[in-house]
């Protein structure tokens, strides 16, 4: 199959969120008015499609009150969801303050062993061949054994069918398992084309126990990595790839537009969508990482919502 002929130019495997956004710090005392989609995962597909290409999510979503919400806004934003799967159980919720781009807060309201119910561990090679490219967090990966051995095949099955495979760990410090973090990112390091980590947060540190990027960056290539994305807030972005000419290791800082009052919120999920889109495109990683840069910054100008990502001729 030509890869043009494909159905997917993206496959996301993801968790779709209820959104609330808040204009105070003060979480207990705000009243929470008009949900809307939100979730690391739905911006990558949303940002993928908004910029022209043919977005697949794959996601396990629960049939409560929220079910038709999260559905038709997948939709509204052009991303398909015929591959998703429904169980019963709820839908996760997260808080965004306007006023705090530091504060953020998860709530799960899913009971114990809904994605176990509904994920299936077993290799649609089918689904898996119709895309371009696969992309995972662990938002997703961590939610279930289930998921995790689903991701680890697809991951599999892609990089050795040419399928290009993109991994951000997009690790919460206060709800995942560091131990099990790692294992499952060693497990699927040998399959990852793309990886595309946040220094800010401290994620990076946790989980390679080391603050230095250029180090962790080239250790990544050594794994076979092809390019390396390590984010900073609104700091400078490291890129770092193999050079296809002379198979030597290399990296680059990528200067961050300043941002006054941005909306920092999904900024990582924003630039990995803004780069596979690119990509793509067939330009250069470089070219990509670089426009991924700007496309985020400019989105972090706009606001927290789905609403603040744009099309390329905006």
């Amino acid at each position: 199959m030509n890869i043009y002929d494909k159905k997917y130019d993206l496959l996301v495997f993801g968790e779709p969120m209820v959104q609330y956004t808040i204009k105070s710090k003060n979480v207990a005392n705000e009243k929470l008015e008009n949900p809307s989609l939100g979730g690391e995962d739905v911006f990558v597909a949303a940002t993928v499609a908004k910029l022209g290409y043919k977005c697949g999510f794959f996601s396990p979503i629960a049939k409560d009150p929220y079910e038709k919400l999260i559905k038709s806004e997948l939709e509204k934003f052009n991303i398909s969801a015929e591959n998703c799967v429904s169980g019963v159980g709820f839908n996760g919720i997260e808080i965004v303050s306007d006023k705090d781009n530091e504060l953020r807060e998860f709530f799960y309201n899913r009971p114990a062993g809904f994605v176990d119910s509904v994920i299936q561990p077993n290799l649609n090679k089918e689904l898996i061949n119709q895309c371009r490219m696969i992309y995972a967090s662990s938002a997703f990966t961590l939610s279930s054994p289930e998921a995790r051995t689903l991701v680890f095949k697809s991951f599999l099955h892609a990089h050795y069918n040419n399928i290009f495979v993109a991994f951000d760990p997009n690790v919460r410090l206060h709800r995942h398992n560091l131990t099990q973090v790692r294992e499952t990112i060693w497990m699927l390091m040998p399959f990852i084309d793309f990886f595309s980590i946040s220094m800010a947060s401290g994620e990076m540190e946790a989980i390679f126990d080391n603050n230095d990027p250029i180090d962790v960056a080239l250790n990544l290539l050594e794994k076979n990595v092809r390019y390396v994305a390590i984010r900073n807030g609104c700091k400078n972005v490291l890129f770092a790839f193999r050079d296809e000419n002379d198979g030597k290791r290399k990296y680059c800082e990528i200067p961050v537009q300043k941002v006054d009052n941005g909306y920092l919120s999904y900024s990582g999920a924003v630039f990995n969508g803004a780069f596979l889109s690119t990509f793509l495109q067939e330009a250069t990683p470089l070219q990509a990482a670089q426009y991924a840069t700007n496309y985020a910054s400019e989105k972090c100008r706009k606001g927290n919502s789905l609403a603040s990502i744009f099309s390329a001729d905006a």
